[in-house]
Order: structure tokens, then C-alpha cells, then sequence
């Protein structure tokens, strides 16, 4: 038994050691990092910084924290950052921020509430620590502007997960064995984009102001890993795979699924497939918001028609959305330059 009880002390006491110097470790750090960034010309303020969670955490809560850039006008203010770890496994962390948040641009000041935002960040416990998973949720979010535009969403979350490269497989051709593939995941529902913009947008289409959801399953192949040699890496894109894109706004439904790679110019090429279900209240849409002139309405919308009826359901029209050459069209309307992916690679 007295044996016993002398090995529970001394691991008690391993522990505790363990704890204080990870503590303390973190705590210089973050205080380090608050200095670097003072020293580049940056703004980094704090009010206060602890420590808590003996035995199993790390607990770190930063209170004023004021981030800003002066030569390019960004930046962030909040009440307080909360960020856990465990102490078995600190390559796992959780950041809890504040329900009101202050984001600063060149142009403008936002606010940003939320209920319940958290962010988690895990990643493989390997000396390169390579992101295995980033994620972001939270309840009801929204943005306010001084510029007088607001958005917001009824539940937000996104996240973006390693996954194991298939290469050689028929039809693709083989990646660098050093490249990785990232799944992508978005969930949006009960959108709210700014009022005023909406009552402009659906004032002659018989669609609510609150698009009910937007969904995103997806993928991109990227040159490396994304770990602590992110910088020195130049990680570049090599393929984008949408598997999935869901919107659902009133009786409109889109659904689109494709595959986009960068040619040797940089700029993306490949196809997405749209499918437009009771695509009727699109036009007034798209005239509201200027992408279309008002007097080639009818034109538009006796196209759509007719692509619909030769589709074999005059609901629902499918349109590509093909990159080539440098240049995009969206079934047959030109849409003008392709965006780019990478730099020239030829």
C-alpha cells in the first residue's frame, strides 16, 4: 500500500509539473506573439491573459484583445477570446468568442453577433502538425454594417477536413505524392441578406425574403499539406470538386455538382452543371439585381423556356457552366474571363 501511495504522489507530482510548465509555456507564448506583433508595426492589445484548467485543461481566456493593421485599415476588437485544450492532447484546440465582435475594413466598420460561436481546430500529432480538421459554428449570427447593409443566418457552420488522396484512379490523372485533398462543407439556414436589398430583389418575384437554406459538398486538391510550413510551402490549388451545391429560396430550387482544374495559363477550366428547378422567378431576380437589362427580359426568359421544354420538364432548366480557354459561359450566354486558380504554369 505505502508503495502505492508513493507512486500516486510522484505521478501527482509528474502531472503537476507537467501542467505548470505547459501553463506557463503557453501563457509566455501568447505574450510573445502579442509583443512580435507590436514590434511589425501592428496593433495587438490585450487587457488581460490567464491561465486555468489544472489538471486536465488549458484554459486560455484573453480579455480587450484590439488586432489592427495600420497600412491596410483591418481589424478586430473584442470583449475576450476563450481557447481550450486538453492536456493529453494540445494539437486539439477549441476557441469559444464573445456574442458581439467589432471587424474594421478601409471602408467600413461591422459588427458581428452571434449565439454560441465556437471554432475547433485539430490537427495530426506529427511535427509538422497538418490540419487533420478546421471547423466554425454557430446559432443565430449576423453582420451589421455602418455603410447601412446587414446579414445574417438562422444557424452557420463550415469546416474543412483532410482526406486521403486517390490518385491514379481511372480518368484522373496521378497528383504529387507530397499533394493533399480537403473536404469542404458548408451549412447556411435561414439566411437574411440586407432587407432593403431583398424587397428590391423579390418585389416582382413570388419569392420570402429569408432564403430557407444554402448546402456545399466539395473537395479541393491542394499542391501540399496545409501545416505549420503553410508559408514556405506556396500551396497552390490543383483541382476543385463541387459534389454538391444545394439552395433552397421559396418554391426556387438550385442544385449544381462539377469539377474545375487550372490550366497552364492559371485560370480555372472544367464545367459545373446547374439545374434550376421552378426556375420562373428567376428573371425578375436577375433584372432587380442588374444582371440582366430589363428590356431583354422576355428574351431571357423565352430562352429558359425553351430549354426547359427541351429538357423534357418545363420546370426545371439545366444550364453548364463551362470554363475554357480563359474564357466562362453559362449554357449559351458569355459570361466573360474565367477566374484564376493558380499563376502560369506554361
Amino acid at each position: 500500500m505505502r508503495k502505492l501511495i508513493v507512486v500516486l504522489l510522484l505521478g501527482a507530482g509528474l502531472w503537476s509539473g507537467y501542467w505548470f510548465a505547459g501553463s506557463t509555456a503557453l501563457r509566455q507564448g501568447v505574450e510573445g506573439w502579442f509583443t512580435d506583433q507590436t514590434a511589425r508595426g501592428l496593433t495587438a492589445e490585450k487587457s488581460a491573459l490567464e491561465v486555468k484548467g489544472f489538471p486536465n485543461r488549458f484554459d486560455l481566456r484573453v480579455e480587450g484583445v484590439t488586432l489592427a493593421d495600420p497600412a491596410t485599415g483591418f481589424g478586430w476588437q473584442a470583449p475576450f477570446a476563450e481557447v481550450y485544450s486538453m492536456t493529453w492532447k494540445p494539437w486539439h484546440i477549441i476557441a469559444a468568442l464573445p456574442p458581439e465582435q467589432v471587424i474594421t475594413t478601409p471602408g467600413e466598420t461591422i459588427v458581428l453577433t452571434s449565439e454560441g460561436l465556437l471554432a475547433s481546430f485539430r490537427a495530426r500529432p506529427t511535427l509538422d502538425l497538418p490540419l487533420a480538421v478546421v471547423g466554425l459554428e454557430s446559432g443565430a449570427i449576423s453582420a451589421t454594417s455602418d455603410a447601412g447593409w446587414t446579414f445574417g443566418a438562422r444557424r452557420a457552420a463550415v469546416s474543412l477536413k483532410a482526406a486521403d488522396v486517390v490518385s491514379g484512379e481511372a480518368g484522373v490523372d496521378p497528383v504529387p505524392a507530397e499533394a493533399a485533398t480537403y473536404i469542404l462543407v458548408l451549412d447556411l439556414e435561414g439566411l437574411t441578406p440586407d432587407p432593403a436589398e431583398m424587397a428590391v430583389i423579390t418585389a416582382n418575384a413570388d419569392l420570402p425574403p429569408v432564403i430557407d437554406a444554402v448546402r456545399v459538398l466539395g473537395s479541393a486538391q491542394l499542391s501540399a499539406p496545409l501545416d505549420r510550413n503553410f508559408d514556405a510551402a506556396r500551396v497552390t490549388p490543383l483541382g476543385l470538386k463541387l459534389d454538391r451545391l444545394d439552395i433552397l429560396w421559396g418554391q426556387l430550387q438550385v442544385q449544381a455538382s462539377g469539377t474545375l482544374v487550372p490550366d497552364a495559363e492559371g485560370f480555372a477550366q472544367g464545367r459545373i452543371d446547374i439545374a434550376v428547378t421552378n426556375w420562373q422567378p428567376l428573371v425578375p431576380v436577375m433584372v432587380a439585381a442588374g444582371t440582366i437589362k430589363p428590356e431583354l427580359a422576355l428574351t431571357v426568359e423565352n430562352m429558359l423556356a425553351g430549354l426547359a421544354k427541351g429538357g423534357g420538364d418545363p420546370n426545371v432548366v439545366n444550364l453548364p457552366l463551362v470554363m475554357r480557354e480563359g474564357w466562362m459561359s453559362l449554357g449559351p450566354l458569355p459570361l466573360g474571363p474565367a477566374p484564376r486558380m493558380t499563376g502560369p504554369t506554361g
